[in-house]
């Protein structure tokens, strides 16, 4: 894995779980239920959808 790709699913793993602390800040502090949802969406799109497209993409080309 190219250390261009490995540095981009980290990050992108790294600020899903800061949105996710987030969404879970929202709900503890009581605000919007659309910030809440919003940010745990893009969490879920940052920490599943973007490094499994990653890997399936990598994993698919040819070396």
């Amino acid at each position: 894995m190219s250390t261009t790709v490995l540095l981009v699913t980290m990050a992108s793993v790294f600020v899903g779980f800061l949105c996710f602390g987030g969404a879970f800040a929202s709900f503890m502090y009581k605000k919007s239920n659309k910030q809440i949802w919003t940010l745990f969406s893009i969490a879920i799109v940052l920490i599943t959808v973007i490094p499994v497209t990653i890997a399936v993409f990598w994993a698919t080309t040819p070396a």
